[in-house]
């Protein structure tokens, strides 16, 4: 039986003390470069000829932010490493046995806002054939409910039939699993029970099973061998049908080799009645004027977790459409109780064990106060892209942050997926009027990274976040520089406006060294992108003097580079990929400086930001010139700047604008594409003149 392609490397000891040496070099080093720094600092404060003192202090200061991001990746990757050698993963067996009894109920909510339908289908699929007692797969079709494009019209028309395609798929398939496990009950009622005889028909099941998942394989793949498919397709296929296809069959080799117990053969008939029973169905809150039509991944969520547990009526009013509670007898349709939700966007899938791992991990006593558990999205792996692979690096990489994070106290839900605790959603429930609608509010949508703020409540209220030491959920990556720049530019929106919510639990919280802990970590998350941008453009347009200047600065980060490289290697990468991946952090700097600032005019306005979705579509998403723009003016800058440092003899200067400018030229060339930055160039020069074309005659009337 399969586990969880887990956080396992060949030696987690030995990756653990590497990240250990790492650390101590990294201090040593920094230690070294205060030493002088400081000294140098001291000295202007007597001779201010020599060094601006204030200079000097903002170039502490800077100094002790990179200090402060260097330790903490280091410290997560210990804290993901200790995590390996402590941790035991449960096996599939034992995992299983939530089969054995009335398992809690399970809503899977998918919010989706103009899908193709392919990706769409994929998720849902693979939500369904997660392996689980009973399920509801909801999908949350979010986009306008009357469309004036015909193309619009045919995508909802296309949406809101496949919940229907699905459900008759799956009827059909779990009538004979339903059918066995009936007969089985009224063979065990009659006392005519034959172990061979059963052990043949669990076996036949389990076949039949595999051969459904085959078929669906045959149905994506056409005539295709699956090693020729598009990367992403093939992972589906494997991953996604191929594994839960040959776990059947080992299955049923095992029912056929081995004597079964009683209980275990009534365990086999009720994982095989399982395995397709599925309730699939769809909602649509802007259908409903009542309900909130914000713009947000967030209110579509909140929108239909509020129905949960109650029947609902749909009344004409002369305003629209509305939805109100009432007595089942007079519903329209009643939303089932769910003790868990769990949500993954239409973009993502999960492995066939993931619902059941989770639901296990929460089920148990030990974990009753534990919120949110989920495992980290990774990418999924193989793109031929070059932005696409490396931005997928970083995804992963990120999976090992997130791992250590759960080991020092300090988990953040991550949206793309997560089991939520129903019970833990409704101690954090806001209820508002707004225009005369009730809106309820479980996740914050007060900024675009809105399960990050929601983690902060849960944890105000005493609730504990978890990382599940499996790689279960797999998400896209944006393939080209448009979609990358709108995912970028949202992921860096926000935690500034959160940051103060942190310090006041701070404030409140018992005062122990796990506190300590979990800010150290929180801090950086909240805080660290706005900070880290500004200590960017402090080294590139702040004139320091030369005597801080050293060699230091660059050997300083030598061991976090060493570190990232070999995470990287871990992940399934090069070792030469960190400095792909340091080319694309340089390309970024414009675009997180954008989402910076967005923020920082949302704190100012306190108007919300619009919630800008990640496209998924075929064709290449355009960018805006203004980002072109800025992508150049550093690589003149880096030109510039190695020029004229290049004239005084500082060369430490001159090989960090000469490394900068190599790195820029690459993410041009590899990740950008010269010929799609002209193309966007003249299709925004073109709008341009369109523009001022149009506005002409008005002046001239007006003349």
């Amino acid at each position: 039986m399969s586990v969880p392609s887990a956080m396992t490397v060949p030696n987690a000891k030995r990756e653990a003390v590497l990240a250990i040496l790492c650390l101590v070099v990294t201090l040593t080093l920094y230690a070294m470069l205060f030493d002088r720094s400081v000294h140098k600092v001291y000295d202007s404060f007597f001779f201010p000829n020599l060094t601006p003192f204030y200079g000097g202090l903002v170039f502490l200061v800077a100094l002790g932010l990179v200090l402060y991001a260097a330790l903490l990746y280091n410290v997560c990757l210990v804290g993901n490493y200790l995590r390996q050698l402590r941790e035991r993963i449960p096996e599939a067996a034992e995992v299983e046995t939530i089969f054995d009894a009335p398992a809690p109920a399970l809503t899977v909510l998918i919010p989706s806002y103009k899908e193709e339908r392919f990706v769409i289908w994929q998720t849902m699929l693979s939500a369904a054939v997660s392996e689980y007692p009973q399920k509801r797969v909801v999908l949350l079709i979010d986009n306008p409910p009357n469309p004036s494009l015909e193309e619009d019209r045919v995508q909802l028309a296309v949406t809101r039939a496949l919940p229907s395609e699905l459900q008759a798929e799956f009827d059909r398939e779990a009538v004979q699993y339903r059918s066995a496990h009936a007969d089985y009950l009224a063979r065990v009622a009659a006392g005519n029970v034959n172990v061979a005889e059963e052990q043949a028909r669990i076996a036949a099941l389990y076949e039949s099973a595999a051969a459904w998942f085959d078929a669906q394989v045959r149905l994506v793949a056409g005539d295709t061998p699956v090693p020729e498919l598009a990367f992403d397709v093939r992972f589906f296929v494997e991953k996604i049908l191929m594994v839960p296809a040959a776990n059947h069959r080992a299955r049923a080799a095992a029912c056929r080799n081995e004597t079964l117990s009683p209980e275990r053969i009534a365990h086999h008939y009720a994982h095989l009645a399982a395995l397709f029973n599925v309730e699939f169905s769809s909602f649509e809150r802007k259908r409903y004027v009542n309900l909130s039509h914000d713009a947000n991944k967030a209110m579509n969520l909140n929108s239909y977790i509020q129905l949960i547990g109650h029947a609902w009526r749909e009344v004409e009013t002369p305003q629209g459409l509305t939805l109100q509670a009432c007595a089942e007898e007079d519903a329209h349709f009643t939303v089932p109780y769910a003790d868990y939700i769990n949500t993954i966007d239409a973009d993502s899938l999960m492995t066939h064990d993931y619902v059941s791992r989770l639901v296990y991990f929460l089920e148990r006593p030990e974990h009753a106060k534990v919120a949110v558990a989920q495992a980290p999205c990774s990418s999924i792996p193989g793109s031929p892209v070059p932005i696409e692979r490396i931005a997928g690096a970083v995804i992963d990489v990120q999976y090992h942050t997130h791992q250590g994070y759960t080991y020092w106290y300090a988990s953040f839900w991550v949206g793309a997926n997560a089991m939520l605790r129903m019970t833990a959603l409704n101690a954090i429930k806001e209820v508002s009027t707004e225009a005369g609608r009730t809106i309820t509010v479980y996740i914050q949508d007060r900024t675009v990274i809105e399960d990050t703020e929601s983690t902060i409540d849960l944890v105000q209220k005493g609730w504990l976040l978890y990382n599940y030491p499996g790689r279960m959920t797999f998400s896209a990556t944006p393939a080209d520089f448009g979609s990358l720049l709108i995912q970028r530019r949202r992921w860096a929106n926000g935690g500034l406006i959160i940051l103060p919510k942190l310090l006041r639990y701070a404030i409140r919280a018992p005062k122990n060294l796990r506190l300590l802990k979990e800010l150290f970590m929180r801090f950086n998350y909240l805080a660290m992108t706005t900070l880290s941008v500004a200590v960017m453009y402090l080294f590139a347009f702040y004139s320091f003097s030369p005597r801080l200047s050293t060699p230091l600065l660059i050997y300083a980060n030598i061991p976090l580079l060493f570190l990232y490289a070999r995470d990287l290697k871990v992940c399934g990468y090069r070792y030469t990929d960190v400095f792909r991946v340091v080319s694309l952090n340089l390309m970024l700097l414009p675009i997180i400086t954008a989402g910076v600032l967005k923020q920082l005019q949302q704190i100012i306005t306190g108007r919300k930001v619009p919630f800008a979705r990640t496209p998924k579509v075929k064709n290449r998403t355009g960018a805006p010139a203004l980002y072109y723009m800025m992508e150049l003016g550093m690589i003149g800058y880096c030109i510039y700047m190695a020029a004229t440092n290049a004239l005084d003899a500082e060369w430490t200067p001159v090989a960090y604008a000469g490394i900068n400018l190599t790195l820029l030229l690459y993410a041009m060339f590899r990740y950008i594409g010269v010929r799609n930055m002209l193309q966007d160039l003249a299709a925004a020069w073109r709008e341009t003149r369109l523009s001022l074309v149009q506005k002409r005659p008005f002046k001239q009337l007006r003349g």
